[in-house]
């Protein structure tokens, strides 16, 4: 009997323990839990044909040697990208292409919306808020002027204009995208392709 009661002591001893440790962990998950996102002007686009919708311009061959730059430029900065939503305009999506193919991003992990299309901040906003909360960070492409009034609000007045292939990243301490509005935002970065820093 004196033996049984042993065991069950050190059992119950052995539980709790692990009870504390999983509930340790779980604290420590939901405090340091963060969220990063990059928003990132479309490159440079091309004008030569003024009967072109604006929706269909491509990137012109600045753009072109823009784009991919910028993506070797955010990888360096190790920062693993999980997702990038992107606007349907031709100019955005090859921008958000060029990219992803320097940080090895695969196509399917790229959404396009056409809200995103001149979307305002309240748009921009609302597309980081509806992102699955397992997702960690990701990049958004999309274009001015809502870009730069985005970013904006995120910092205090940060730059009067984003410049195409302007590249923006901020964080969050959550564990939800519905964090976005309320949570107090780091600024990690800014980056152009005219920056020599």
């Amino acid at each position: 009997m004196v033996a049984v009661c042993l065991f069950y002591e050190w059992f119950r001893d052995r539980i709790n323990r692990i009870v504390v440790v999983f509930a340790l962990l779980y604290i420590f998950d939901k405090k340091f839990s963060v969220k990063t996102y990059i928003i990132l002007r479309h490159a440079k686009s091309d004008w030569s044909n003024l009967y072109l919708p604006d929706f269909d311009r491509e990137l012109n061959e600045r753009g072109l040697h823009d784009a991919p730059m910028m993506g070797k430029r955010l990888l360096q900065r190790n920062i693993p990208i999980d997702y990038i939503l992107s606007s349907t305009a031709k100019r955005a999506a090859q921008t958000a292409q060029a990219v992803a193919a320097q940080i090895g991003i695969k196509e399917n992990r790229i959404r396009y919306s056409d809200d995103l299309y001149h979307a305002s901040p309240d748009t921009i906003a609302d597309h980081l808020m509806t992102i699955d909360n397992s997702i960690q960070s990701v990049l958004l492409v999309c274009h001015n002027p809502g870009i730069t009034y985005f970013v904006n609000h995120q910092c205090g007045h940060l730059t009067y204009n984003v410049p195409t292939c302007g590249m923006i990243s901020f964080e969050f301490d959550g564990d939800e995208w519905t964090q976005l509005l309320t949570a107090n935002k780091r600024l990690l970065f800014y980056d152009f392709p005219k920056n020599q820093d």
